[in-house]
């Protein structure tokens, strides 16, 4: 079975055994009903998706791809507060509450396609089209936005709390759980840069680097280029 299809029927499996436990949890067929009532469109890698400025006004829903949700101070330093995958959405806390205009950078990690609709439509379809799919389809943002404050409560307990050789630790063990992490005889293969975990971590690249070599001397972890395998993670 190709990748791409193997990811949409783990995550329809997915959704089904949620349904099963929790009567709210949407089923597949609410998801496309919601998809064929949006607007689809395609980014190409490294495309910004959202900026600190923009009118809050639309819900996303990634329907193929990955994205990062960032942060940057006065002097332009990132900072990644999250990366969010296939079946997560983007923009949901304007459901909510009133948000005037977006504080976060939203950027594609890979080509995506995404599905966009605007606040003011969808609460129209709530009330006409996706009345019976409403309860279920917001039961599935709510507990993305509880899933959403979860992380960042653990992401803010590590930058006061961890020093960072547990906090880099910590991130690729995090990033064995992505999508795109691939089973290895050893443990789980990832492939990231060390600038790209200085923006998760919040430190320099120089030392993302003392602590991969550190990590590798101890036995945790193998470093080729990009590639990094974590030992015994499955």
């Amino acid at each position: 079975m190709p990748v791409k299809s193997l990811l949409r029927y783990s995550l329809q499996a997915s959704m089904r055994k949620l349904a099963e436990t929790r009567p709210l949890a949407p089923q597949p067929a609410d998801i496309d009903r919601f998809l064929s009532l949006c607007h689809r469109r395609r980014y190409p890698s490294k495309a910004p998706i959202i900026r600190p400025g923009d009118v809050a006004n639309t819900l996303y829903y990634i329907i193929e791809g990955s994205l990062a949700v960032m942060t940057e101070d006065d002097e332009g330093r990132e900072l990644i507060l999250a990366y969010v995958n296939e079946g997560d959405y983007i923009g949901e806390m304007g459901l909510f509450m009133e948000v005037e205009k977006r504080e976060v950078m939203v950027r594609s990690r890979v080509p995506c396609e995404l599905a966009e609709i605007s606040y003011e439509r969808l609460f129209q379809l709530f009330e006409g089209p996706l009345k019976d799919e409403c309860p279920r389809i917001l039961f599935s943002i709510a507990t993305q936005l509880t899933k959403r404050v979860l992380q960042t409560s653990r992401k803010v307990s590590r930058l006061a709390f961890m020093d960072v050789t547990s906090r880099v630790a910590r991130t690729l063990v995090d990033l064995c759980e992505e999508p795109d992490a691939m089973s290895h005889p050893q443990g789980t293969q990832i492939r990231i840069s060390r600038q790209e975990i200085s923006r998760i971590v919040g430190c320099s690249r120089e030392m993302v680097g003392r602590v991969l070599k550190q990590l590798e001397e101890e036995g945790k972890i193998s470093v080729t280029g990009k590639t990094i395998v974590v030992f015994q993670t499955r």
